[in-house]
């Protein structure tokens, strides 16, 4: 199975909608958001998934999400949200996601071994680790790229365990 996980859009509409379009091309399997959309507005392109990765849009509120409400009344048409942590199965595998978790929590987290895949965001760094114990951490970096001058996303990949990053 192959996930699209992507954080910290920011409003940014024409990164959105050039993850979005790569997403589709690259038939990834579900989609997961770590958080900080910002705006209700960005549904609009969101809207723009195939119907098989809307059917398993999955996502986090982060920071910066202000209207989480009306956020959750317009994009909550396509994405499920779940509050602050996402906590599911997803091809087998046990996977944990958050936008602000800090690094201490992360490496507790993927050194328990209870899940097998931890996935934040917030940062906007961009990082994939791998564990001894085979737990995989991603952090997609940033979407919009206001901070670092990269807008990325990664797809991970739940068969072979493994992430790539995906500049936009």
């Amino acid at each position: 199975m192959k996930i699209g996980v992507i954080s910290d859009t920011h409003d940014h509409m024409e990164n959105i909608r050039k993850a979005v379009s790569i997403m589709n091309e690259r038939n990834i399997d579900a989609l997961i958001h770590c958080g900080d959309y910002v705006s209700p507005f960005t549904f609009r392109v969101f809207d723009e998934l195939n119907e098989r990765i809307k059917e398993n849009f999955h996502g986090v509120f982060g920071n910066n999400d202000g209207d989480r409400v009306f956020l959750k009344e317009n994009l909550g048409q396509i994405c499920n949200f779940v509050g602050m942590e996402l906590i599911s199965e997803f091809d087998g595998k046990k996977i944990f996601a958050a936008h602000l978790p800090n690094e201490e929590t992360v490496d507790a987290i993927a050194r328990s071994g209870i899940f097998n895949i931890i996935l934040y965001g917030h940062t906007h760094s961009q990082l994939i680790n791998k564990y001894d114990n085979g737990v995989l951490v991603v952090n997609p970096g940033e979407a919009c790229g206001y901070l670092s001058g990269k807008s990325t996303f990664a797809i991970v990949d739940t068969e072979k365990m493994d992430a790539e990053i995906i500049e936009i």
